[in-house]
């Protein structure tokens, strides 16, 4: 599968439709989204799709500021309402020395089993990259120490409002309790 293939699944279906009229490519709503990728991939490069992105992360440098982080906290309210609503008690920008993360959910276990948690860092950038993962899981690491807890019980989650890059989905399939997911807000 060809790298501008795979940015391309990450991308919802009225994104496909944005970034085919930029391009001048004529392709029917009613497609599925499968159908869109195929026929997408064929005529973009990488570099249109990550600028697509750029522009729709875009402002004025004035208010790239205040909206970057308005839109960093509708992220964050928004992962902490669909993991409140597994049953997760949530805190957001959770500090402890040497880490930090924006949404840490907890829910009790039962009388046979641990608590579960789960350790969130929300990105609203065009493109989540190796250096992002790699912090992140340094982050988790330290937390779990410090908290004592077993990998069974912890579930880390790297959310972006953009997309991840190759290498960041590659290193992701290592952990089996990390998760990589993209979330429009």
């Amino acid at each position: 599968m060809s790298e501008v293939r795979k940015v391309l699944t990450q991308l919802q279906k009225d994104e496909l439709l944005k970034l085919a009229k930029e391009n001048r490519a004529k392709i029917p709503e009613k497609w599925p989204k499968s159908k869109m990728v195929d026929a997408l991939s064929t005529i973009l490069t990488l570099k249109d799709v990550t600028s697509f992105l750029s522009e729709v992360h875009a402002k004025t440098p004035e208010a790239k500021g205040y909206e970057s982080r308005l839109k960093g906290e509708q992220l964050e309210k928004k992962i902490v309402a669909m993991f409140s609503g597994r049953g997760f008690e949530c805190k957001v920008n959770v500090r402890t020395k040497g880490a930090e993360f924006d949404v840490v959910g907890r829910k009790e276990g039962g009388w046979f089993s641990n608590d579960k948690y789960v350790f969130i860092e929300c990105k609203n950038k065009p493109k989540v990259i190796p250096e992002d993962f790699k912090k992140f899981i340094g982050n988790l690491n330290i937390f779990m120490k410090r908290k004592k807890l077993d990998k069974e019980d912890v579930t880390g989650y790297l959310i972006t409002t953009g997309i991840f890059d190759a290498n960041v989905r590659s290193q992701a399939r290592n952990f089996v309790n990390i998760k990589l997911q993209r979330v429009k807000i």
